[in-house]
C-alpha cells in the first residue's frame, strides 16, 4: 500500500510539471508577444486557471468585493512558489496587479522579458537599496498600479505568519494609499519547500481589511504594519511567528 502511494505521488508530481511546463512555453511565448501588462495579465490568468484545473488543484477566493478600485497594496503571506500562480489565477486581470519581487535568483534574469511584460516591480535586496526600492514603489502606486507585496520577504520552511519587512508601508504612507490584507491557505500543503512533489490540497484566498494609512499620526509606518499583520494573522490559519 505504501509503495502505490508512493508511486501515486510520483506520477501526480511528474503530471503537474509538465503541465506547468507546457502552460509557461505556450501562454509564456503570448505574454512577450503582446508585452504590455494590460494585454498580457488576460492570457496569464487565462493559463494558470488552466494550469490549476487539468492539475486537480482546487482555489477559491473569499470576498473579492472588498478589493478598493483605486491604487493599493494587497499584501498576502508567502507559504509556496505556487503563491504567484495561485493569485495570478484568482485575482482579477483588469486592471490587474503588479508583482513586487526582489532580484535574488539567477533564474529570474531568464524571466526578465515575461516579467518585464507583466509589470513585475523588481527591487534591489533590501540592505543595500532600501531607498531605491521604496521610490520604485512610490512611483509605481503614483501610476495608478495595484501592487502585490509578500511583506514577510520571502518562504521559510517552517509555518507560520513572519515578521513583515517595512517598505511597502513606507510607501503606503508616502501616497497615502490603502492596504488591504489577504491570507493565503492550502499553497504550503500543496508543494512545500524542499521538495518538487506537489499534493492535490485545496487552496484559498480570503481578502481581510482595508487599513488606511493614519498619515498624521505618529510612526504611521510602524502602526501600518502591526495593524495589518494582526489583521493578516487570522486568515492565514497559522501561528504568529512575528517576533
Amino acid at each position: 500500500m505504501k509503495e502505490i502511494r508512493t508511486i501515486s505521488a510520483w506520477s501526480y508530481g511528474c503530471y503537474a510539471w509538465l503541465l506547468f511546463i507546457l502552460v509557461l512555453l505556450i501562454f509564456g511565448s503570448l505574454i512577450m508577444l503582446v508585452r504590455t501588462p494590460r494585454h498580457a495579465r488576460p492570457v496569464a490568468r487565462t493559463g494558470t486557471r488552466l494550469l490549476f484545473r487539468f492539475a486537480a488543484l482546487p482555489l477559491a477566493i473569499h470576498d473579492k468585493e472588498r478589493l478598493p478600485r483605486t491604487p493599493h497594496i494587497l499584501l498576502v503571506n508567502h507559504t509556496s512558489f505556487l503563491d504567484g500562480l495561485v493569485l495570478t489565477a484568482l485575482l482579477p486581470a483588469q486592471p490587474g496587479y503588479a508583482f513586487v519581487v526582489r532580484q535574488q535568483h539567477a533564474a529570474q534574469r531568464v524571466l526578465c522579458p515575461l516579467l518585464r511584460a507583466l509589470g513585475t516591480v523588481v527591487l534591489g535586496r533590501p540592505h543595500l537599496h532600501a531607498a531605491i526600492n521604496t521610490r520604485r514603489l512610490r512611483k509605481a502606486l503614483r501610476r495608478g498600479k495595484n501592487l502585490i507585496v509578500f511583506p514577510e520577504g520571502g518562504i521559510a520552511p517552517d509555518a507560520g505568519l513572519k515578521a513583515f519587512h517595512s517598505g511597502a508601508f513606507v510607501a503606503a504612507v508616502a501616497e497615502n494609499v490603502p492596504v488591504v490584507v489577504a491570507g493565503l491557505r492550502g499553497s504550503r500543503r500543496a508543494l512545500r519547500l524542499g521538495t518538487w512533489l506537489t499534493r492535490r490540497i485545496p487552496i484559498t484566498l480570503e481578502i481581510g481589511a482595508v487599513l488606511t494609512p493614519d498619515v498624521k499620526g505618529m510612526e504611521p509606518e510602524l502602526n501600518l504594519s502591526k495593524a495589518a499583520h494582526e489583521a493578516m494573522l487570522p486568515l492565514t490559519g497559522e501561528e504568529d511567528f512575528g517576533e
